[in-house]
């Protein structure tokens, strides 16, 4: 999880300073240090940002899951109270269902 993280921190800076769109140089006066990195494009670094951003989300979810009792008793302690817990539940549920909704959208 560790690697995907930096993987994603690095290729955002690499996108966002190193590698500016061409929208940035042009419109907004954004000098771009190079064209390509390492041998690998504007474009490339955008799917290494994009999958890398894919097994964070996916390994942070088995972090989760994994960790499920934990985290439930944390909320239980923390939450005494059953029908906070649920609508606490539920809000969780709809944050995760907004999350995911882009990617289902991507797919089709």
């Amino acid at each position: 999880m560790l690697i995907a993280m930096a993987l994603v921190s690095i290729s955002g800076v690499i996108l966002e300073i190193v590698i500016p769109s061409r929208h940035a140089v042009r419109f907004q006066s954004v000098t771009p240090w190079s064209s390509h990195l390492f041998g690998l494009g504007r474009h490339d670094w955008g799917n290494i940002h994009l999958w890398a951003g894919v097994v964070l989300f996916a390994l942070l979810a088995i972090h989760i899951l994994s960790h499920i009792n934990m985290v439930s008793a944390f909320v239980k302690k923390k939450c005494p109270n059953h029908i906070l817990r649920v609508l606490l539940y539920i809000l969780f549920l709809m944050l995760l269902i907004i999350t995911i909704m882009p990617w289902l959208y991507l797919c089709y």
